[in-house]
C-alpha cells in the first residue's frame, strides 16, 4: 500500500472512510508496511507474506483468510506458511503496531 494507492481509490471504496486510511493512522500503517517490506526482504519475502506469517505465528490464531482479485495476487501471499519469523522480527513488527500515530 502506498500513499498513491490510496489516492487513486475510487471514490465510492469504503476504505476512504475508514480511519486506518486517513491521518494519523495512515503515516503509522505506512511506517509498519516498510517495515513488513524490510523484513521480507531479508527473507526474500512479500511483505503480504510478512504478515500472514506475524499472524500465523500467535498460538490463538488457527488459521488466516486472506483474499485476493486476481491470480498475481496469489504469488504475494502463497509463501506466508513457509515464512517462520524470528524473536527479534516479532519484535520489530510488534513495536511498529504499538508507535503511536505521529
Amino acid at each position: 500500500m502506498t500513499r498513491e494507492r490510496i489516492k487513486a481509490f475510487p471514490k465510492d471504496d469504503w476504505r476512504r472512510q475508514n480511519p486506518n486510511f486517513q491521518e494519523p493512522l495512515l503515516s503509522r500503517n505506512l511506517r509498519l508496511v516498510e517495515t513488513l517490506r524490510a523484513i521480507g526482504k531479508r527473507r526474500g519475502a512479500t511483505p503480504g507474506e510478512v504478515a500472514i506469517a506475524w499472524t500465523l505465528r500467535n498460538p490463538a490464531v488457527t488459521g488466516a483468510i486472506t483474499g485476493v482479485r486476481s491470480a498475481a495476487q496469489v504469488s504475494g501471499i502463497a509463501g506466508a506458511a513457509e515464512v517462520r519469523l524470528s524473536v527479534d522480527e516479532v519484535l520489530e513488527i510488534e513495536q511498529g503496531l504499538a508507535r503511536r500515530a505521529a
